[in-house]
């Protein structure tokens, strides 16, 4: 086990799968900064009573995916984790807080708990934490741990960890060249120089101290988290206020204006960041009878919830969707939004002169143009979807197993005008030529290997054959749609939906060990479908809702995720026996002394 609060912090998050909670959920978010530009919140309390309401335990989970050897040692430190004055049926707070440029290395992570018993912590620490060192400032003890570069503080009745947070790490997830983040380099050139960071930035020089003494300015930063002023908290922001009374099982909150503001990102316009001033999204995840309900919010500052209330309020074209000429569903993706509130954006930015001078020179071609050439209405259907087996085109006699599915993906043209002059453009006028009432791709080369396509002053649709295509362009289909999804997504912004049980039927088994095939068995017996809806912007917030539901709906989807993940580890742990008691046997076995010394 890994002698460290942030271990005690994970396994806490554990506890959430095992607890019978019966204690009062305590303020633990009021030491929570508003300049956290991502907060998580896990409410163990709850997640805990929908468990061991269904029997999930502890001993139980531990008898179900370990040996006796490894569950005695987990369950020892489960206990030493519920003897150590955490309070393991409360809420639980990560954060990240940006500061300063990412070179500064000023941006921090933060834990947040309370404590039921301060002592019982202060004695676990001692027990679990190399080269302890109790510290105390103000009214709170602290200990610097050296190696983790991070400090734990705590009262009596709450614990915060922080510990250095690099924001340089962005960056491999990022976009190459996202503004105000380092240019890629070579591969091998960017790991030595990250191995260099990597060592160089665990705490910055001005905040280096004497060994085993806590830099100042993570004291002084844990202090002021555990006196922060009502104001100072993410509390009195209204979006993360909403977020805390929806009492979820889990919850998130991101503050881009915290991040922005944090020149962590030093190349975004000004302009840009006042008008995401006061924006924030939030959140949650429920685990309930046979579904995970995943709600979002997008909360908006009164400049950018100006720009979209000038815009066309779009639902999705229900008649996109119905033409598709199938019974055989397996998903499909519907969206309905005014292209033109991107160019309010980039207006508001003043970024339009850049952006239409580039578009000039490249193609004669205006951003309004491009705007106006479209209505904002895009839809994207698959059906029938199968494992194949296909002959190598190169190697006659191999075969592969690869999926397909038919589909469409439909694209409706808004002012024809604004379309004709960005299909003739210098930009495309080499790559369609105007037949009649449509384009077509001029070269037969690059039309032989593109897939069908229709393109009119209506509509630009592609297909994954001819035949499929042409029966939904003369619009005489009629898809046949799971009961209620239709009216679930009629009159959203966006709509979708995936049939999972009709996708996982596909898998073959044939491959598979003869132990492996209940494991996949179960695997298409768990998940029924998944759908969205997009609700358009009420007030200055607009609503998000993704469902995933399960084929048992009598019992709750978390449940159903731990009982399917502890038969998988009871299988990948057999399956890790075998192979040893295998090598066991190899190298147990005789050896034929007289063959060996005739060689």
């Amino acid at each position: 086990m890994k002698r460290t609060f942030s271990k005690v912090v994970l396994t806490a998050v554990s506890a959430a799968v095992l607890l019978a909670a019966c204690s009062k959920v305590p303020d633990e978010s009021k030491h929570i900064p508003k300049t956290a530009g991502v907060v998580l919140d896990l409410n163990a309390k709850q997640i805990s009573q929908k468990l061991v309401t269904n029997g999930v335990t502890m001993d139980k989970l531990f008898s179900a995916v370990q040996n006796k050897d490894t569950a005695n040692q987990m369950t020892k430190a489960w206990k030493d984790a519920e003897n150590s004055g955490v309070d393991l049926k409360g809420h639980f707070f990560a954060s990240v807080v940006f500061q300063g440029v990412a070179t500064e290395n000023k941006s921090y992570l933060s834990l947040t708990a309370s404590l039921t018993d301060a002592a019982k912590f202060e004695d676990y620490l001692k027990k679990n934490v190399p080269d302890f060192s109790l510290k105390t400032q103000n009214d709170f003890k602290y200990i610097w741990q050296e190696k983790q570069q991070a400090v734990i503080g705590w009262t009596k009745s709450t614990v915060i960890y922080i510990s250095l947070f690099n924001a340089n790490d962005l960056q491999k997830f990022a976009p190459p060249g996202t503004p105000g983040l380092p240019a890629p380099t070579d591969n091998n050139e960017y790991q030595e120089e990250a191995a260099v960071a990597d060592s160089a930035v665990a705490v910055p020089a001005a905040l280096v101290a004497a060994e085993e003494t806590a830099p100042k300015a993570w004291v002084d930063e844990i202090d002021h988290l555990f006196h922060l002023k009502k104001e100072e908290t993410a509390g009195s922001i209204e979006a993360f206020a909403k977020l805390l009374k929806e009492n979820a099982d889990m919850g998130v909150f991101v503050n881009p204006e915290a991040i922005y503001n944090s020149a962590q990102f030093t190349m975004i316009p000004a302009n840009f960041k006042k008008l995401m001033q006061d924006s924030y999204y939030t959140g949650t995840v429920n685990f309930e009878k046979g579904k995970i309900v995943m709600d979002g919010s997008s909360f908006m500052g009164k400049e950018l919830a100006a720009i979209y209330k000038k815009s066309d309020k779009k639902v999705i074209d229900m008649d996109m969707l119905k033409k598709y000429p199938s019974d055989n569903i397996t998903g499909f993706l519907s969206y309905a939004f005014d292209f033109h509130v991107i160019g309010e954006i980039i207006k508001s930015t003043g970024m339009d002169g850049l952006a239409n001078a580039f578009l000039s020179g490249k193609s004669g071609l205006t951003l309004d143009d491009i705007l106006n050439a479209f209505e904002g209405q895009l839809t994207y259907i698959a059906s029938d979807f199968a494992i194949t087996k296909k002959e190598s085109e190169y190697f006659p006699g191999e075969f592969t197993e690869k999926p397909e599915a038919k589909w469409i993906f439909n694209l409706k043209v808004g002012n024809k005008d604004a379309f004709n002059k960005v299909m003739t453009s210098p930009l495309l006028k080499d790559m369609f030529a105007r037949e009649g009432d449509r384009y077509v791709i001029s070269n037969p080369m690059v039309a032989a290997g593109f897939p069908p396509i229709s393109i009119t002053e209506k509509f630009i649709t592609v297909g994954s054959d001819s035949v499929l295509l042409q029966q939904y362009l003369a619009g005489k289909g009629s898809i046949k749609l799971p009961e209620g999804i239709e009216s679930k997504v009629k009159g959203s912004m966006i709509g979708g939906y995936v049939d999972l049980e009709k996708i996982t039927k596909t898998i073959p088994e044939d491959k598979l060990a003869d132990d492996e095939k209940p494991l996949m068995q179960s695997v298409k017996n768990l998940f029924k479908d998944i759908s969205l809806v997009g609700h358009p912007l009420e007030g200055n917030v607009q609503h998000t809702e993704a469902v995933l539901t399960f084929k048992n709906k009598d019992e709750n989807s978390l449940v159903q995720l731990i009982n399917f993940g502890t038969a998988a580890a009871k299988v990948i742990q057999d399956k890790k026996a075998k192979e040893k008691a295998y090598e066991d046997s190899l190298l147990s076995a005789p050896v034929d002394t007289a063959a060996t010394a005739a060689y």
